[in-house]
């Protein structure tokens, strides 16, 4: 099997992750790191000097030298560098947001159908295990509440917190929820940033189905939960800890044999465990953690191969950022209407 020669473009905090994997890769997935691109002369020749990769400050220069590559840089140079690649058959991996904007999400999938390669978006909590064991008992969901929080990390600064943390969970709302979104309400604060810092939207789909999201990256605390609800389970799923809870009507309840209304609270000892034992089976689950980026990097290698089409395509990604718009064109009504309300001046979006 000859060897897929990958490059990645971008070596910044999760640049250097892409450059790891993939040097790390080269037995098990038969892939060699040929090049890495950065416009700081330090950090390319660092990730350079660590993997024996050669070192350039422009993308142009691994055309010719990479069958496929990882672009790990802001959001606003996707569309530019993700069409280099693509109109040069190099088959492309780009991390989340796959774009600023609609059009410019549907441009780089368009390039991508043409020239007949890969494109791959990187919504790296597909590769959760959390979210792999959430797929096996999510049926149906009739209400999904979501919480990203984190604190501020002096990155992703050209973009809000609706397209740096909350694309995370629209994509996944948006494989639990297949139907078309009927409305959306949202707001948004800018807090540290031009752009909103928390925000929290209410999306409603044609069938019924209530979505709320919550995103801040001025939390004092980490939170990756998203908990759902459908029609004879409660499930909360923890990101970051790995782990799933599931609470189901017991077999007694679901026969009629136990009557919650029937029942004198004081004539149980324990009522607490009398509901999360007679009328309610709870499952806890501890998910053994794997590494999220370095899976997604294998399968994006599979996926060039021809194995199977990539898990997170172009269209997934393009639904999401579609979504975004439609969140942050919301927020920005709501900033608007505010300030003028109050009086000030709102900040200068970039």
């Amino acid at each position: 099997m000859a060897k897929l020669r990958v490059g990645v473009v971008g070596v910044g905090p999760m640049g250097q992750g892409h450059v790891k994997h993939y040097h790390g890769l080269a037995h098990s997935a038969g892939c060699e790191l040929v090049g890495v691109v950065d416009r700081d002369p330090a950090r390319r020749a660092d990730a350079a000097l660590k993997t024996g990769a050669r070192a350039f400050a422009d993308a142009k220069e691994l055309l010719g030298k990479v069958d496929a590559v990882s672009i790990a840089t802001p959001t606003s140079t996707h569309e530019e560098l993700t069409k280099l690649f693509v109109s040069n058959g190099v088959h492309v991996l780009v991390e989340k947001p796959m774009a600023p904007s609609t059009q410019a999400a549907q441009n780089m999938l368009d390039a991508a159908n043409e020239a007949g390669v890969v494109l791959q978006i990187g919504h790296i909590e597909r590769f959760n295990p959390a979210f792999k064991a959430a797929k096996e008992v999510v049926s149906d969901p009739r209400y999904v509440i979501a919480d990203r929080l984190s604190p501020y990390a002096f990155r992703s600064m050209d973009i809000g917190v609706v397209l740096d943390l909350m694309i995370h969970d629209l994509d996944i709302v948006l494989e639990f929820l297949s139907d078309e979104v009927e409305s959306v309400e949202a707001i948004g604060i800018p807090v540290l940033s031009p752009s909103e810092d928390m925000c929290d939207a209410r999306l409603r789909f044609a069938d019924g189905a209530i979505a709320d999201i919550r995103a801040s990256r001025v939390s004092m605390k980490r939170m990756r939960k998203i908990r759902m609800f459908q029609r004879n389970a409660y499930l909360s799923i923890d990101y970051q800890n790995n782990s799933i809870s599931i609470f189901k009507k017991s077999q007694a309840y679901e026969k009629g044999e136990i009557d919650p209304h029937a029942i004198d609270p004081k004539a149980l000892e324990d009522p607490y465990s009398f509901v999360f034992g007679e009328l309610l089976d709870v499952e806890e689950h501890s998910i053994t953690s794997t590494d999220a980026l370095r899976d997604e990097l294998r399968s994006f290698m599979e996926a060039v191969r021809g194995h199977h089409p990539p898990e997170v395509t172009g269209a997934h990604g393009l639904r999401a950022v579609k979504l975004a718009d439609q969140i942050q064109a919301t927020v920005q009504t709501y900033l608007e209407r505010e300030a003028g309300r109050v009086g000030l001046d709102l900040p200068k979006r970039r």
